[in-house]
């Protein structure tokens, strides 16, 4: 359903807007994302790349392209491909450090997801101080039962006990 409603944003963008305007990114971007999580990553890539491409080639807010370097970093990591996944999560990392509080929780949303790739490859150390600052962030910002809380404490004692 909402692969449907992006495709209908889209069109409505083909209309009214030059290919160059940020709207298209965004709504790319999206569609994208609904393309990962539908299990098909070739077209999420495409996606994000032709929202990426846009991104970079004119005046953005930068939160916007933290978000498309985020949805890249999650497809590689659905691909296995670690090590662009983590280029993609530290790129989106460093935008929202320079423009979010220390304790947003979209930086633990970002140190959750580093995490997973270094457990994905075995680097403990790195995925524990990386959930670490997710749980830290979560507990000081959520709510005690909210599920990204619980997603990063779940992933702290699996890697507690790996360690």
């Amino acid at each position: 359903m909402a692969l449907k409603y992006f495709e209908k944003a889209s069109a409505i963008d083909e209309k009214l807007l030059p290919v160059t305007h940020i709207s298209w990114s965004i709504t790319r971007s999206c569609v994208g994302d609904v393309h990962r999580l539908m299990g098909k990553y070739e077209m999420a890539l495409s996606f994000h790349q032709k929202a990426l491409n846009i991104q970079q080639n004119v005046e953005c807010y930068p939160l916007e392209l933290a978000i498309t370097y985020t949805n890249l970093g999650e497809t590689y990591r659905e691909i296995n491909d670690y090590s662009t996944a983590l280029e993609y999560f530290r790129k989106g990392l460093r935008i929202r450090e320079n423009m979010l509080a220390k304790n947003h929780p979209d930086l633990a949303a970002i140190y959750y997801n580093v995490a997973k790739v270094h457990l994905a490859i075995g680097q403990y150390s790195k995925a524990m101080k990386n959930v670490q600052q997710a749980v830290e962030i979560a507990q000081e910002k959520l709510p005690s039962n909210h599920p990204h809380l619980l997603d990063y404490k779940e992933a702290f004692e699996m890697i507690r006990k790996k360690i």
